[in-house]
């Protein structure tokens, strides 16, 4: 079959495909490929396959190039002659351009060189005048923040490098919407964990009392890897510290209303992870429903801690210090009266249990403390009906 107008392409190379020359900075080759972008789309010629066609190859491109170590690997493929070109698809009647200079592998003396530029250093995937370069990091940072991070809208920028770099600018200079938006651009992009790390998520997340936010793009990250991988434990283990961090923050304080929905909240949370709630979870729940004398409730969290198997003998205790705060003084008596006298030897092993007997006798005087506190509740509840 003879071929056609639509077939008919020629080989260029990335640069030549988006109409700029090697030396063009990151923010250059950004606009030239937007400028691309517009001429060759297919909604601007709905006609032309080759449009289509075109907006294609502009893509291929640009993800080559956006990449700052991409980019340096296709640039010294460019300069040996070896780079990847891409077929660039010509239009009825348009004549070819030929071999363009940059394939060639030698530079003509005195000829300057679109590869090999000694006024420019790349510090941190910036490029950076050489003097700002040799006058130390502090100038570094002050030249980029100015030229690259300051006025500029996170939005719209998609590299890692420049969204590593605008993170801890904004964490530094307090901008904590900024920088948790830069960090949720950064992590969809499924980076390495080690930059995920850098980017201090947990302490941005703290920071702005969005710990459940927060916990919910670590929980991600973590469907993502499956739970046996490096990222999946990371995840795991920040995920339980966000949460720790909001019970501490929301339900071990503030208003009692206000800290039993949280506590609601931090338990519904966890069901909806597949997680179990914590020993300490539920202890603070039962205390935040105790306050606002939902009775019920708090006597349903105490039976489901009850009803969990105790695999460290320490947890003997744990649970006559949560009837007690649950307010069953008989109930909590009882166990710690069959801990001393050893129908739970584990409980009682110095060598499992860090000072049991310390821990009997302090068990013994919250009890002491809980009975008084009630006889005084008592006669004014009497009064109250009375």
């Amino acid at each position: 079959m003879p071929a056609t107008s639509a077939t008919r392409s020629e080989a260029r190379d990335y640069y030549e495909v988006l109409g700029t020359e090697p030396s063009a900075s990151g923010d250059r080759l950004r606009v030239a490929f937007r400028e691309a972008v517009l001429r060759h789309h297919p909604d601007r010629a709905p006609s032309s396959d080759v449009a289509t066609r075109r907006t294609s190859i502009l893509n291929r491109a640009w993800a080559e190039l956006r990449d700052p170590v991409r980019r340096l690997h296709y640039d010294h493929a460019l300069e040996a002659g070896r780079a990847a070109t891409l077929d660039w698809p010509l239009d009825e009647g348009e004549a070819r351009r030929g071999t363009h200079p940059r394939t060639r592998t030698r530079v003509e003396p005195g000829e300057p060189s679109p590869w090999h530029q000694p006024q420019w250093r790349s510090v941190a995937g910036f490029r950076v005048p050489a003097e700002i370069f040799m006058a130390g990091p502090v100038a570094q940072e002050r030249w980029i923040v100015e030229n690259h991070i300051a006025g500029k809208d996170w939005r719209e920028h998609t590299e890692r490098y420049w969204l590593r770099y605008a993170a801890r600018h904004y964490a530094e200079h307090g901008r904590i919407d900024d920088w948790l938006g830069t960090i949720e651009r950064m992590v969809a992009q499924d980076p390495p964990l080690a930059e995920i790390v850098d980017t201090g998520l947990r302490e941005a997340y703290i920071t702005a009392g969005e710990e459940l936010r927060g916990a919910m793009i670590v929980a991600g990250i973590g469907e993502r890897h499956g739970p046996g991988s490096p990222q999946g434990r990371w995840a795991e283990r920040e995920l339980r510290i966000l949460l720790g961090e909001y019970r501490d923050q929301h339900v071990r304080r503030g208003p009692a209303l206000q800290r039993a929905e949280n506590a609601e909240l931090l338990l519904n949370f966890l069901e909806s992870l597949g997680l179990e709630p914590s020993f300490t979870d539920y202890r603070v729940a039962i205390v935040a429903h105790r306050r606002v004398k939902n009775v019920g409730r708090a006597v349903e969290l105490v039976e489901r801690v009850m009803a969990v198997p105790v695999t460290e003998p320490g947890r003997w205790f744990s649970l006559v210090q949560v009837l007690t705060e649950a307010g069953q003084l008989d109930r909590a008596s009882t166990l710690l009266a069959e801990i001393a006298r050893g129908d739970r030897p584990a409980a009682l092993d110095p060598r499992r249990v860090h000072g049991p007997w310390r821990r009997i006798s302090a068990a013994r005087e919250r009890l002491a403390r809980a009975r008084r506190r009630d006889r005084r509740k008592e006669p004014l509840e009497a009064d109250l009906l009375a």
